[in-house]
């Protein structure tokens, strides 16, 4: 049996070596043709055939399949588009889209990745009908491919999916609009904002922040004393990247004390502290007066950094029955 194994690891071996090296000669002959001479597509086909790249031999066909994601990902330019055109003539995308016909959730989430990774989106009306597949897997992939082929126009069926969209689906789709669209399109990023379901407030608020849409701030606002937990938290996290207008500024101040996790407030007045404006005595004083004991520590902190010594002290002092001698004083020797 060892003997068997390691006769056909040497032939499996030669083999894919063979078609590496077929491959090979196939784009370069097919990028960069002598003069008068042209590539056709039955060439191609007739070359795969004879290596074994059919139907019937599926990890034959899987190998070719890895070798144009691979090859693809080193181009840039007309190159780039010359592959995607490549790709459309040769057995192995045939092959793809068997697999996004599967019933077996992890071939057809497989088929519907190497279909975007190679940009053929002439397929793009089967992969939607995925896009509320039971199976988390499949539906991701799917919903990356909505963003890889419409860009911000996939924004319009946000309040159309039925399942909730996890935090990773969240950033691979944040991550691919800014890698294959940097260009924000406000208009269409305007009309997702009705939707109320919460990963769609969440990924559209990640997106803001991502591109840096100072006019949208209004948006991540909005949701900062949000009743969900996982809301007002991105809200946070993404205004965190801003600087505020002066009465952007006021309505999130105005928003901290509806916020019922103490965390959360904490890390908002945080942010208002780091911001380059002046010292809000007021805001401060309401936070020591209003806030629990977390609150009021954050507040304390921030005035006594900024240089408000003795409104910290005052503050201090008020909360006993007697006025400590300068020499029991706690801050004497701060």
């Amino acid at each position: 049996m060892i003997g068997i194994s390691l006769i056909y690891r040497k032939r499996r071996t030669k083999k894919l070596l063979q078609i590496e090296n077929v491959f090979g000669e196939l784009i370069s002959c097919y990028l960069y043709p002598l003069p008068g001479e042209k590539m056709e597509v039955f060439q191609i086909q007739r070359q795969f055939r004879e290596l074994g790249i059919v139907e019937g031999k599926p990890k034959n066909v899987q190998y070719l399949q890895d070798l144009m994601l691979r090859t693809q990902a080193t181009f840039i330019g007309d190159n780039y588009n010359k592959i995607e055109i490549f790709y459309t003539q040769i057995p192995p995308y045939r092959a793809s889209l068997q697999k996004l016909r599967s019933k077996k959730w992890y071939i057809k989430a497989r088929g519907i990745r190497e279909i975007y990774q190679m940009d053929q989106e002439q397929y793009i009306k089967e992969i939607l009908k995925e896009r509320n597949n039971k199976n988390i897997y499949v539906r991701r992939e799917a919903q990356i491919a909505m963003v890889v082929f419409l860009g911000w126009e996939s924004l319009r069926f946000l309040p159309y999916l039925k399942w909730e969209m996890t935090l990773w689906q969240q950033i691979q789709i944040v991550e691919k609009l800014w890698d294959l669209y940097p260009q924000p399109d406000l208009k269409r990023l305007r009309k997702s904002y009705t939707s109320e379901k919460k990963y769609a407030n969440e990924l559209i608020m990640r997106i803001i922040r991502k591109f840096g849409l100072r006019e949208e701030i209004d948006y991540i606002i909005r949701f900062l004393d949000d009743p969900n937990f996982d809301t007002r938290e991105s809200a946070v996290y993404c205004i965190s990247s801003f600087e505020p207008g002066e009465e952007q500024l006021r309505a999130i101040k105005s928003k901290l004390f509806n916020i019922p996790n103490t965390e959360q407030q904490r890390q908002l007045v945080k942010y208002i502290s780091s911001l380059p404006v002046d010292v809000d005595l007021t805001f401060y004083s309401e936070l020591l007066h209003r806030g629990n004991d977390v609150i009021k520590l954050s507040a304390a902190e921030v005035l006594w950094n900024k240089g408000y010594v003795k409104e910290v002290q005052d503050f201090y002092y008020r909360q006993y029955s007697y006025q400590p001698t300068p020499e029991f004083s706690l801050f004497n020797d701060v």
